[in-house]
Formats: structure tokens, C-alpha cells, sequence
């Protein structure tokens, strides 16, 4: 996501991201409606992920990958919106495939 983040707003590197939404804001032609969808819903929502206690299954692996997976798909850059698409598209996702997870191994405990 990083790397697709920085040649979607043509940064060569950043240390973070509040680095690299200082340095994305200083670029021309910049798409400050997904700046803004960054600040005020992307971070906070992983803010709220609890990543130490994230599922250790195939299951949620498998989630992560397919939406890797589609994320360099995209990374063509044919259709830029299509990258944003998928970034958003994951980090509103995560806490979902989280708590998918975290079902299926409870049912997998009580049923097992």
C-alpha cells in the first residue's frame, strides 16, 4: 500500500505517513479529496485495528493477499482511481476480515 501510495502522489520516499501526507500536499494536481479521506477516515480507522491481536489463520491471510493481489493489478496505473479505489477499499475492509476471522476460529474452538 505504501509503495502504491507514493507512486500514486509521485513521492519518492517518506518516513511515515504524516511525512508523507506533508509531502503529497505540496505536490500540483494534487487529489485532496483522498488526502482528506486519509486524514479523516483512513488513519483513524486503522488507529481502532488492535494489530498485536490480529488473527493467526489462513483465512485472514488469504483476505490480506487477495486484496494485495488486486492492489498490483492495479498498480499499472491505467486508471489511477482504481489504485485509490483498492486502498480504500482495504482499509475499510480490515476490521471486517478481522472479526470474520476471529468468529471462525471461535467456532472452530467450540466445535473442534
Amino acid at each position: 500500500m505504501k509503495k502504491s501510495l507514493h507512486i500514486y502522489f509521485n513521492i519518492e520516499n517518506s518516513f511515515d505517513i504524516h511525512g508523507f501526507l506533508k509531502i503529497a500536499t505540496t505536490k500540483t494536481n494534487v487529489d485532496y479529496p483522498f488526502i482528506e479521506w486519509i486524514k479523516e477516515k483512513g488513519i483513524p480507522r486503522l488507529k481502532n485495528i488492535d494489530f498485536k491481536n490480529v488473527p493467526n489463520n489462513d483465512q485472514f491471510l488469504a483476505m490480506i493477499e487477495i486484496d494485495e493481489h488486486c492492489l498490483k493489478c492495479e498498480m499499472d496505473f491505467e486508471d489511477s482511481k482504481e489504485v485509490r479505489g483498492c486502498i480504500i477499499s482495504t482499509v475499510n475492509s480490515l476490521q471486517e476480515y478481522i472479526n470474520i476471522c476471529k468468529q471462525l476460529i471461535k467456532g472452530e474452538c467450540t466445535n473442534g
